[in-house]
């Protein structure tokens, strides 16, 4: 059985608002009055949306869908990874300027370590930065930048869409195996 309950939502609250606000005192209608408004379709009296398109729909979800990975959340995400691989945390710092200042602190104390290079390299490799054709200074520069076609963008971008079209042709690929599964199946089971 599913319960109800009686906490009321923000978009209820909201909702109820407007129609406090839209509310125009009008006598009750009978049941005739709404079959009529029905029979003849008066907008007044029945409301009825239009549903979006197919490509509406796609375009809504590729704005506002937070289930895939965009580049700039992927961006952000390295960016914050690669601050916490260098001993910063994004949390401790009120602003994005003042974070980017404290990774390229910690980044220039580890470089002028003894054996500094080898360790930076070596957080490139942890962090995948090696397998995109970036260095932590690139992420640093894009943090502290923000330009949209940097090159952890274009770097982050090319690796989508290979991801994309390794899908793509794994897809199909698994649809041929299917399509011929499928006949060889039908094949056994049709009665000739």
């Amino acid at each position: 059985m599913t319960s109800i309950s009686n906490v009321p939502s923000a978009a209820l609250a909201i909702l109820q608002q407007l129609n406090k606000g839209a509310t125009v005192s009008q006598q009750p209608q009978s049941a005739a009055d709404s079959l009529i408004a029905v029979a003849t379709g008066q907008a007044n009296k029945v409301a009825v949306s239009k549903q979006p398109t197919q490509a509406q729909s796609n375009v809504s979800e590729a704005m506002f869908s937070m289930s895939s990975d965009s580049i700039a959340k992927q961006k952000l995400d390295l960016i914050v990874r690669t601050g916490r691989a260098l001993g910063v945390e994004r949390n401790n710092y009120s602003s994005m300027s003042d974070f980017v200042a404290a990774m390229k602190k910690a980044f220039g104390e580890i470089k002028v370590q003894s054996g500094g290079t080898g360790a930076l390299h070596a957080l490139e490799r942890q962090l995948g930065l090696d397998k995109l054709g970036l260095s932590i200074e690139d992420v640093i520069e894009s943090a502290g930048d923000g330009d949209s076609n940097d090159k952890v963008t274009q770097a982050l971008e090319r690796q989508t869409k290979k991801a994309k079209d390794e899908t793509n042709a794994t897809g199909s690929d698994q649809a041929v195996e299917i399509d011929s599964a499928a006949a060889n199946l039908y094949g056994l089971l049709s009665f000739n």
